[in-house]
């Protein structure tokens, strides 16, 4: 009985998980057969396996019997299920455990060659054992013969056979010898250890004289028998002390763990203790054994379901076109993990990832000139009506037309069913302009969806959550630069009425020698005889100019009370119900009832309408009686001074006086207008006196003035400094990942600072001065030079502390400077608002603003090259876009990238990226189809119609085990062979690799 190839044919879906049982016994195995030949029960136990068990390694003891028997019954129409069965050849080595069993190996052999059998049996023939000065091969007659010379009382073949293979061992020199020497056992054999303690390596661990022994079983085997999350963790190289670099240069390489019921009974086949089932990714072939040894952490996976990352509703199934004939294949389905669409120039790839798109509602409205859409409908139309229907893993369908311009104007609106990053889309964002406003989005919308919903203020959108963030900062910055500059004013008010006060005091004593001199002018135009009558006449017209004065002052205040009155009605009317309503807008997600809203209202302490009131009757009163007098309280005019009279009654008196003293008619003009003289010179003594006065304290108000302008300028930078840390605490998911990130996104930061434009804020200052006067700011550069010494390291990174005492420094000490650099042109009446020009520029903080975005290692995205910003853009979509569970489909993303960034900067990314969600990638580039382990591959291929429209579309579609797929890579993708070559190098799995 010969068996020949077992294999099936290749999945067009790819790599896919399926249960296997590498180590399974079957009856007539020759040791520890507890079947008793109840091939029945053995046949319907696999069948109705649950899981169902797709592939058997098919197992005995250094033959292939029983592997012939299964082979044989699948060929006659059994084993429904069952797609793959291969022989799993265990031996045993002459080295035994603390338990005294002998280590275990099995050859895995792939039943790929019609001859596989004989070419086994074959090869194991070469092995020997030498008993009794005899020397045995490992074949079925010699084994017989072993056992009778081992018991001679044997009289059953089968026994002895049974007997011979117990006593059979092998060594492993004479393993690698023979693997040496035969190529078709390098080409067609896995070798498998056992990593128990029973039979298996870890029988070893104890005695320290078999631990070189024990490293070179295991450094010769592609894979370990074990199935214990230690073990497992052990093998892939994740254990502390013992990383991968540690188990490729001890082991050669990292290694998958696989388990198998390893039954020799009826009630142990196909079930394996604590449901340890063995799951193998890949095509139903004995290749996808071999990338497993490739890909271990990938492909194998040990439990009782495999994993499953991908949620049904975001992972596409099958794509299909109608009204299409230009595509031949009409239906694709896609793998659910990572699929490469590949093909020369021309063939239909950008094709493939724009019907997805346009299923999905995810075309762009205007796509670039390079992609198939648009080369497709202009200016020839040749899509019609070409509609693209996607099914989804969930069972729903979703479908659209392959023509942007027909897309129903309703989807529109709709969610993108992909994410597609079409080449233009990947240009546009690469480009300057996409940096400042696509990518800048994109990365917004990335943090956003990273953001915890509960923290995300009811927000829409990043650029939503980040104005309701920072606007309420924003507001209180700008109300405290305005109150900085009122500060300003009034520190230079005060200034301005400190250096006038010198003048004043010099004005009212030159003012009050010019009224002594008026008056005595006055009394010399007096008659002679009637010095009484002067002087009398002289206090009248002081009197009555003082209460005239003093009625002035009345008056005034009356009018002041007025206009106040009339604000407490604009405040208590328009202002404040104005404001209110503004707070209750801004502050509407506070939800507070209109009675909690009456609460924030803002109204005067006091009944203010009655303050005024009073205030004014109370001077109508004064002055009333300032004209009139008290008529409860007539004055008695012989014994009352003058200066308590009224109005009425002194110009009575005065006038009278003035007549009585009989100044002639030539010398009245010019007594009226001393008069009028003094009346005015007291007027201006009374306000110097008040600006004296005023001036006395303007020393202590200009430096409370100055000490609120420097808390006020303090805060400005504080909320600065609060806005930075709320753009912090924003970014806070991304900054989170790339802290913990390593390799090529570690490089990634993201970066909140201010920004000083110095040169502006130097600019604006040099403008207002003369640069030619004697100074230590004359000449351009000179201001520059001090403010970077002085001011920019404090404007740049210091707390408010830090800039309000720099700031402090820098008015002190350039104080003169400043003031003594005043241009020619300012006349003395403008100089108080040329200082107060100087004084805003000084304090000003529109040069300071508040930036961040992303920096790759070290360097600002806006000045990183094409490619870098290329790979910028796959690392946020591959890495950091975490939360986007749609289905990435991207075309070709090694534009403007130089092969060594493809392999160190994406392949991981895309590796990674395809674990939580599906990933269709369109390349010419070998390394993103071979190195990310892709688990379908699909060749696009087209020839030009006969009709002359659009040419004939085709896929070929497989896995990367399937050996057609491969030859297409290799054919169509530069470096495709040594990307294969490079990738078994990589993890020795070639056997001239395996002893360096």
């Amino acid at each position: 009985m010969v068996a020949k190839s077992t294999e099936t044919s290749w999945s067009t879906r790819g790599s896919e998980w399926h249960r296997w049982d590498p180590h399974l016994h079957a009856p007539g195995t020759l040791r520890n057969d507890q079947f008793g030949g109840d091939w029945d029960t053995y046949i319907r136990t696999i069948e109705t396996a649950d899981p169902p068990v797709r592939a058997l390694g098919v197992t005995d003891y250094f033959c292939v019997e029983t592997y012939k028997q299964v082979a044989k019954r699948k060929a006659d129409g059994q084993l429904l299920g069952v797609d793959f069965i291969f022989p799993n050849v265990e031996m045993r080595l002459d080295i035994k455990t603390e338990k005294k069993r002998p280590i275990n190996l099995h050859l895995l052999f792939s039943p790929s060659d019609a001859e596989h059998c004989a070419e086994i049996e074959r090869i194991l023939g070469r092995l020997e054992y030498e008993y009794q000065d005899r020397t045995y091969r490992c074949n079925l007659a010699e084994l017989e013969a072993l056992g009778r010379a081992h018991n001679p009382q044997l009289q059953d073949s089968m026994a002895a056979l049974r007997a011979g293979a117990n006593q059979f061992k092998t060594t492993l020199p004479a393993l690698k010898k023979l693997f040496k020497s035969e190529a078709w056992l390098q080409r067609n054999c896995l070798v498998a250890v056992a990593g128990s303690s029973n039979d298996g390596t870890a029988g070893l661990q104890k005695d320290d004289s078999y631990a070189t022994t024990r490293q070179e079983i295991e450094r010769f085997a592609d894979i370990i028998f074990a199935s214990t999350p230690s073990q497992i963790q052990f093998w892939l190289g994740k254990n502390p002390g013992a990383d991968r670099d540690y188990i490729e240069r001890t082991y050669r390489s990292v290694k998958p763990c696989m388990h198998g019921c390893d039954a020799h009974q009826p009630s142990q086949v196909v079930a394996p203790k604590k449901e340890r089932n063995c799951w193998i990714k890949g095509d139903l072939h004995f290749e996808s054994l071999r990338q497993a040894v490739i890909e271990p952490q990938k492909r194998v996976f040990i439990g009782p379901l495999p994993p499953d990352h991908h949620q049904a509703s975001y992972t596409i199934d099958r794509v299909e076109t109608n009204n299409a004939s230009w595509h031949q294949n009409g239906e694709i389905e896609l793998n659910s993990d990572l699929v490469a669409i590949i093909g020369a120039r021309g063939s239909g790839k950008t094709a493939l990832a724009d019907m997805i798109a346009a299923g999905t509602n995810a075309i762009a409205r205007s796509p670039g000139e390079s992609s198939f859409v648009k080369r497709a409908s202009v200016p020839i139309d040749h899509l019609g009506d070409a509609i693209v229907e996607i099914q989804w893993k969930d069972g729903t369908t979703q479908e659209g037309y392959l023509n942007p311009k027909r897309q129903v104007a309703a989807t529109e609106t709709d969610e993108e069913g992909v994410r597609y990053l079409s080449q233009h889309f990947v240009d546009q964002l690469c480009s300057s302009a996409g940096l400042a406003t696509e990518l800048r989005k994109e990365m917004e919308r990335v943090v956003f969806e990273a953001t915890d919903p509960t923290q995300r203020l009811e927000s829409a959108s990043f650029e939503e959550l980040a104005k309701v963030s920072l606007e309420p900062i924003r507001r209180r910055r700008q109300e405290t630069v305005d109150t900085v500059l009122r500060l300003s004013d009034e520190v230079v008010m005060e200034e301005s009425l400190l250096e006038e006060l010198p003048g004043q005091q010099k004005s009212l004593g030159i003012q009050q020698k010019r009224i002594e001199a008026d008056r005595k002018a006055l009394m010399g135009l007096m008659p002679k005889g009637k010095e009484q009558r002067a002087k009398r006449l002289a206090r009248f017209e002081k009197a009555h100019a003082e209460v005239t004065a003093k009625i002035e002052g009345l008056e005034r205040r009356k009018r002041k009370l007025g206009d106040l009155q009339a604000e407490v009605k604009q405040i208590a009317t328009v202002t404040e119900p104005a404001r209110l309503a503004d707070m209750k807008n801004r502050y509407s997600g506070t939800e507070l009832s209109a009675e909690h809203w009456a609460s924030f209202g803002m109204g005067f302490e006091g009944d203010v309408e009655k303050v005024i009131n009073e205030a004014t009757q109370e001077t109508d009163k004064k002055i009333k009686q300032a004209r009139e007098g008290d008529p409860a309280n007539p004055i008695d005019r012989k014994k009352t001074p003058e200066g308590a009279w009224p109005l009425n009654a002194l110009t009575e008196e005065r006038d009278k006086l003035r007549k009585d003293a009989g100044i002639d008619a030539n010398k009245q003009k010019k007594y009226e207008a001393l008069q009028k003289a003094i009346t005015r010179q007291e007027a201006a003594l009374r306000k110097l006196a008040a600006g004296i006065a005023k001036g006395a304290g303007a020393k202590d108000r200009r430096a409370a003035a100055i000490a609120s302008r420097r808390k006020a300028y303090l805060n400005v930078f504080s909320t600065l400094i609060e806005e930075e840390n709320e753009l912090r605490s924003l970014y806070a998911p991304l900054a989170a990942q790339l802290t913990e990130a390593a390799g090529s996104l570690a490089k990634l930061q993201f970066v909140v600072r201010r920004c000083v434009d110095l040169a502006a804020w130097v600019e604006a200052g040099e403008e207002l001065f003369d640069l030619r006067r004697s100074s230590r700011l004359r000449g351009r550069g000179s201001l520059l030079a001090e403010a970077e010494q002085r001011l920019l390291s404090a404007w740049s990174v210091g707390s408010a502390d830090d800039v309000a005492d720099a700031m402090d420094a820098f008015r002190a000490e350039f104080a003169r400077d400043l003031v003594g650099a005043i241009p020619g042109t300012i006349e003395p009446e403008s100089k108080k608002e040329w200082i107060q020009t100087i004084a805003a520029w000084l304090y000003d903080t529109s040069h300071i603003k508040i930036e961040y975005g992303i920096t790759y290692d070290s360097v600002a995205i806006e000045q990183l090259s094409p490619g870098t910003r290329g790979i910028v853009l796959l690392l946020l979509f591959l890495v950091l876009d975490k939360h986007d569970r749609r289905p990435l489909i991207v075309d070709q993303p090694e534009e403007n990238l130089d092969p060594n960034s493809v392999f160190e900067e994406l392949v991981p990314h895309f590796r990674e990226a395809s674990n939580r969600r599906q990933v269709v990638v369109v390349t010419h580039n070998a390394n993103l189809v071979v190195n990310t382990d892709s688990d379908q591959i699909i060749v696009a291929s087209s020839r030009q119609s006969e009709s002359g429209g659009l040419p004939k579309i085709s896929y070929q579609l497989g896995s990367l085990e399937n050996p057609d797929i491969r030859k297409a890579v290799c054919e169509i993708l530069e470096g495709g062979e040594r990307a294969f070559l490079e990738r078994e190098r990589r993890y020795r799995l070639r056997w001239g690799d395996q002893q360096n």
